[in-house]
């Protein structure tokens, strides 16, 4: 009986050991993926920063906020894909800022590093859905978004734009973060022709080998 007792007693303490080192291990493997993803996120905003960093060195020709005033419909999208054309007509409302507006803007974004500074010379940017505010007076401008807003604007609490002026209808636009892969044609002329639209892009860099999406169509497909 002694003998049984003596292996029972072993059993019984190679199973604690065996749990104890499969606990131990587990949480080895989660500290690993935990310390994984912070280095993950933390390369994943090194590397937005340095490619906002690039597009504002890259991208620095004036571009006047008083141009951006009013109502601008994105009419092409160039990217490398195409698509069919489409009656829907994304647009967005450019106005100046209330006192209110502003105070609120610096109440909750004072502490960012951003770009550019909140001025009186910032935009509220409206597409119907979100606002935020656009700084900034050269082509690449910093977007924010209303803090009363719930959804994010970026692993930076922020995005840069770029703005470029074409003519006194057209400017193209673009995120920073897309790298220039996709990019827009935007008009202040609801009723701007196909003929116009055509001339404005005619021998641009910025489009080149890209495909065109239409948008704001008369017919949707």
């Amino acid at each position: 009986m002694l003998a049984q007792d003596q292996r029972r007693i072993d059993w019984i303490n190679e199973k604690k050991r065996s749990k104890h080192l499969r606990r131990t291990m587990s949480n080895s493997h989660l500290t690993k993926a935990v310390c994984v993803t912070a280095v993950s996120i933390i390369v994943s905003v090194m590397a937005l920063s340095d490619v906002n960093q690039r597009c504002i060195a890259e991208n620095n020709g004036t571009m006047s906020n008083d141009f951006l005033l009013g109502t601008w419909y994105f009419v092409y999208e160039f990217n490398h894909i195409g698509s069919i054309p489409t009656c829907t007509c994304p647009y967005i409302t450019f106005t100046r800022p209330t006192e209110e507006e502003l105070s609120k803007y610096r109440a909750k974004f004072d502490s960012y590093d951003l770009p550019h500074k909140i001025t009186e010379d910032s935009l509220v940017a409206d597409n119907g859905y979100v606002k935020g505010l656009v700084l900034g007076g050269l082509e690449t401008k910093t977007y924010i978004i209303d803090p009363n807003n719930a959804m994010g604007s970026g692993a930076e609490g922020y995005e840069v734009y770029v703005y470029r002026r074409i003519n006194e209808k057209f400017a193209f636009f673009w995120r920073c973060a897309m790298r220039g892969h996709v990019r827009w044609l935007m008009t202040n002329d609801r009723n701007a022709t196909e003929e116009e639209k055509q001339l404005a892009i005619k021998d641009r860099s910025e489009v080149f080998n890209k495909l065109i999406r239409k948008y704001c169509v008369d017919i949707c497909y």
